[in-house]
């Protein structure tokens, strides 16, 4: 007795269950216009203009194709092949799926087997490829509800746009090009024979795997067509003899915008959850405050440019990022002089930044306490020790009493330690990680003042903490995406952060010194001069040393117009003794900025 009720508890959980899941897809069904349900196109990523700046795609472009455009052999050799019945079930093979649910208790084994054109459409559009009986119940409800939506056609060629064909390529449309170089609507018997029989293994046997894995497969598809009458014995005959050739799979060729194309597909997935495998299967539309002009500047002012640092087996590489001043978007993004898709970023590497962090880390909060100002006068004296920390100038030249401003203008160490040790580290501290820069309590020390970061920050960091000097005293979180269009329609944007840091007043007082660190013969930054525009910046540099050597290992430039803010960080990926730098960040960073700047329209 006690076996019969736990048994009808049993069923009474699993058709609980079931119908929830019915109740659910069928809700899930009812929401998804019929009209949306082609397969979307490749996706597509615009600039500020609303101009395309590329398709993501790994081989060649999703292309949808219209079934009337297909030749008769085409559309049935996949019948043939997937679902001989497909013209005459209501979206499931009965008698499949009892040989296959039979197996599956048998055997134990999770659902799988019999599944007709319309499950597998139905599968793709809303479901994932996990085998277990909930998704097969799923899938069952999904099938009803398209073929209750949709013609047998429409099924069909939805389908063929939608199947994936292995070598990262789904739909015909673009297998056709990528295999045989020619549309599907001029597909020969043979070659249709090969893509229908891809979608049961399309690695196995695609033409870019093993081309007698993909004869042997594509004959019995053949087979297949020439029993339900759709070729002659005579095609069969011919398309067999045809001889099939290793193709060989092209990679998509690498953008100029390759950087920022790749840190767009990861803040899509960080911001709005969608992966990187959503996007390259299409459908999904990219607004950016991407500029074209500023990328290309900038691309030609690194390629120009004579590194007379570099070694034969190791180039000086460039990180750089670009945004808007005013909004934080990111509008160029430099990845790297030997930058590859997916590879390492250095726009978004961290670095030591040296002096490039003194008006976030001293003078800016020194500002912010009212006690100071840029006439304010500083100590600067050889030997000055603050308990045990000894810092020194660049160049062994001291000035003995300075104001702030000139302090900053020089970028002298002395003095801007002296500063921060006067307004007390924690306020230096403090503004550093409010604008972004991530710091570990090790680093509020007076190291600070001069760019000593455990962590270090990466060319967008900094990029974003300039943004206080540039819009006056507030903070513009940096953002890639301006908005994205699903491929349902649905549009999603994240409105950009904003922080106020310190106020207009004290803002314009940043600007005023750093625009003469730039504008002074004897300011560090003097390179980055525009003759059209007035520059604000801050230079930056690092040290290396050796047992043998003491080197520069890190260059900085962070400068801003009225229109656009670039950091630009030089160096070697590995620092060693035949691998250094021989100026600061005065020299290539400033001088590549300037050149980016000054070619723009």
């Amino acid at each position: 007795m006690r076996k019969i009720s736990l048994f009808l508890v049993m069923v009474g959980m699993v058709t609980l269950l079931l119908s929830g899941c019915s109740f659910q897809t069928i809700r899930d069904i009812r929401h998804i216009d019929a009209k949306k349900l082609a397969a979307a196109e490749s996706t597509v990523l615009y600039d500020k203009d609303g101009d395309e700046i590329d398709k993501l795609y790994t081989t060649v472009p999703r292309e949808n194709v219209d079934l009337s455009d297909l030749p008769d052999y085409v559309r049935m050799a996949f019948i043939s092949t997937e679902d001989k019945r497909f013209y005459d079930h209501g979206g499931i093979d009965f008698k499949g799926i009892f040989r296959a649910t039979t197996k599956n208790i048998v055997t134990f084994s999770k659902a799988e087997g019999a599944s007709t054109i319309t499950q597998q459409l139905a599968r793709n559009l809303f479901l994932t490829n996990e085998k277990t009986f909930t998704r097969k119940f799923k899938e069952v409800i999904l099938s009803y509800a398209l073929e209750n939506k949709l013609s047998k056609d429409q099924i069909l060629e939805l389908y063929l746009n939608q199947v994936y064909f292995g070598s990262g390529v789904y739909g015909i449309g673009a297998a056709s090009k990528l295999y045989f170089q020619k549309d599907a609507s001029d597909l020969s018997v043979s070659e249709a024979a090969i893509l229908a029989g891809l979608p049961k293994a399309p690695s196995k046997y695609s033409p870019s795997n093993d081309p007698k894995l993909t004869k042997q497969r594509r004959d019995v598809v053949l087979q297949l067509m020439y029993n339900s009458g759709v070729i002659t014995e005579g095609q069969l005959k011919d398309a067999k003899n045809e001889d099939i050739e290793q193709v060989s799979v092209p990679s998509k060729e690498q953008s100029p915008n390759q950087a920022f194309i790749d840190y767009i597909v990861k803040d899509a997935g960080k911001t709005y959850g969608v992966t990187r495998a959503a996007l390259y299967k299409g459908g999904y539309k990219i607004y950016t405050d991407f500029d074209p002009d500023l990328q290309e500047s900038l691309n030609q002012a690194v390629d120009q440019f004579y590194f007379a640092d570099d070694r034969s087996d190791q180039k000086v590489e460039i990180g750089a990022a670009a945004l808007n001043p005013k909004n934080g978007m990111i509008q160029a993004m430099y990845g790297g002089r030997s930058y590859k898709q997916n590879g390492l970023n250095r726009a978004t590497v961290p670095y030591q930044p040296g002096s490039s962090i003194k008006p976030l880390a001293v003078y800016a909060p020194a500002l912010e306490t009212n006690d100071w100002t840029p006439d304010s006068t500083l100590k600067d004296e050889r030997g000055t020790d603050f308990n045990g920390y000894k810092p020194k100038n660049a160049g062994g030249e001291y000035f003995g009493k300075v104001t702030v401003e000139e302090a900053l203008v020089r970028s002298l160490n002395v003095a801007t330690v002296t500063l921060l040790n006067e307004i007390g580290v924690s306020k230096g501290y403090d503004f550093v990680t409010e604008s972004g820069i991530p710091l570990d309590k090790g680093d509020k020390n007076l190291a600070l003042a001069l760019g000593g970061l455990t962590k270090g920050a990466s060319p967008l960091q900094m990029a974003q903490a300039y943004t206080t000097f540039a819009n006056d005293g507030v903070l513009e979180e940096t953002r890639a995406i301006k908005k994205i269009v699903f491929p349902d329609g649905v549009i999603q944007s994240k409105e950009l952060q904003t922080k106020e840091m310190m106020s207009k007043e004290h803002a314009d007082q940043m600007n005023e010194m750093l625009m003469k660190v730039v504008d002074k013969s004897y300011g560090t930054g003097h390179r980055a001069q525009l003759y059209n525009e007035d520059v604000a910046g801050k230079t930056g540099t690092t040290l290396w040393q050796s047992s043998n050597r003491v080197a520069n290992k890190d260059a900085w430039f962070a400068g801003y117009t009225d229109k656009n803010l670039l950091v630009i960080h030089a160096g070697f990926d590995r620092t060693d003794n035949s691998h250094y730098l021989r100026s600061g960040g005065g020299d290539v960073p400033a001088r590549i900025f300037r050149n980016t700047l000054r070619s723009l329209p």
